[in-house]
């Protein structure tokens, strides 16, 4: 995961520079038009480091959790072969 993380803050600057040009739905005008382009870029880079940290949060506990239960598998299978 952590060798993910130069590629993604890549991705995380692309997208908070291109998503304010990018128009609304139903034909509203774009980000930068209505909020400023400084304005609009900020909002993106906050709204991808929130959403970044989320998933990276709930990937990590996915795999702590995964990690607990393959070490109380071995545990138990290191029991029965020792009795």
């Amino acid at each position: 995961m952590k060798k993910r993380i130069p590629v993604l803050i890549l991705i995380g600057t692309v997208f908070a520079f291109l998503f304010p040009y990018l128009p609304g739905r139903y034909g509203r005008p774009a980000m930068v038009d209505t909020w400023g382009y400084s304005n609009a870029v900020i909002f993106s880079a906050v709204i991808f480091a929130i959403v970044y940290l989320i998933g990276y949060s709930m990937r990590k506990n996915e795999i702590e959790k995964k990690l607990r239960e393959l070490k109380l598998e071995k545990y138990l299978i290191e029991k029965d072969l020792g009795e």
